[in-house]
């Protein structure tokens, strides 16, 4: 299947699939990448492939990289679709564009086109496996004093770059974080992408990561209540849920009633996960427990989503 996917379709891809789960352990982030690589030919819009990942694993944090990886893409269609690519923006003080100094300079002399990556970041999600890095850098100030960044895609094995495994979080521990250095890394101005880094890439991506990790964790719930017989209307909850959440990851990112409707997403799937805690509870005891360590990724951010849910009020006062 080419072109512009409906909703109807990823709600047919799912429904079908119930009967038709494979029950064989993921041993490894590579397994599950082997399926998702193989079902997402074919769909182009990054919220679906986040779905389709989610149904295909096996847990929270193979779902989130499903999600993560999609939103990769809703950011910067142009990138490969079958690459672990890793958003490196975070430093030692934090991710405000203030607290950027990685820095990106034009080389002096006749290599107009050739740029120097400086800097470190830290808490790298999937930093151990991604084959390409998407950094903020800055490329110097404004008048005002204002950061200027560009954000910029190098190889991971690109000379000068070194990553590091930090210790792994209390929650999906199959993904790992880590340190970046980068010592005079050479980047040609096609590395660097077109735009704002802040106004165009961090600030946006957020909520588009909110969106597809959403979306990709509707797909695993669902895979959970197919395989665990869970009752009809808890199912119609979940894929009406996973409509909501696609509606609005096709929408813009930074629009304030995108931050309105997402906060009463938030609730929703809440009020579902609330209900379905006697469901969860019959399930099988590995996936049990993996689910309620792992489940807290969910209120990762929550505080930032807040925030931008009453700025995104402010501007309708």
């Amino acid at each position: 299947m080419t072109g512009h996917e409906t909703t109807l379709q990823i709600l047919n891809w799912l429904l079908s699939r119930q009967a038709h789960i494979s029950t064989v352990e993921l041993r490894s982030l590579t397994d599950w990448q082997k399926l998702y690589d193989c079902e997402i030919t074919g769909w182009d819009a990054p919220v679906d492939r986040a779905v389709i990942g989610g149904f295909l694993a096996d847990r929270i944090a193979y779902a989130f990289t499903a999600g993560y990886e999609s939103a990769l893409r809703r950011l910067v269609p142009s990138l490969p679709p079958h690459m672990i690519v890793s958003f490196c923006v975070t430093e030692e003080t934090g991710a405000h564009p203030a607290s950027i100094a990685s820095t990106l300079r034009k080389n002096d002399g006749g290599e107009e086109s050739l740029w120097t990556l400086n800097g470190s970041k830290k808490f790298i999600t999937l930093a151990l496996e991604s084959e390409l890095l998407l950094v903020a850098a800055s490329t110097g100030t404004t008048s005002d004093g204002k950061n200027m960044l560009r954000m910029v895609l190098v190889g991971r094995t690109t000379p000068g770059i070194e990553i590091a495994p930090m210790t792994p979080l209390p929650f999906v521990p199959e993904i790992s974080h880590g340190t970046a250095v980068f010592r005079n890394v050479m980047v040609n101005d096609a590395d660097i992408l077109p735009g704002d880094g802040y106004r165009d890439y961090i600030r946006p991506f957020r909520t588009i990561e909110d969106l597809h990790v959403f979306a990709a964790v509707g797909g695993y719930v669902f895979r959970i209540a197919c395989l665990n017989q869970w009752p009809r209307p808890v199912k119609e909850q979940i894929v009406s849920l996973i409509v909501c959440v696609r509606t609005l990851a096709l929408h813009d990112p930074s629009a304030p009633a995108t931050h309105i409707a997402l906060g009463g997403l938030q609730a929703q799937i809440a009020a579902l996960l609330e209900s379905t805690s006697r469901y969860w509870e019959t399930i099988d005891e590995k996936t049990r427990a993996a689910w309620e360590r792992d489940r807290g990724l969910l209120r990762v951010a929550e505080n930032a989503r807040n925030r931008r849910r009453e700025a995104a009020w402010s501007t309708y006062r």
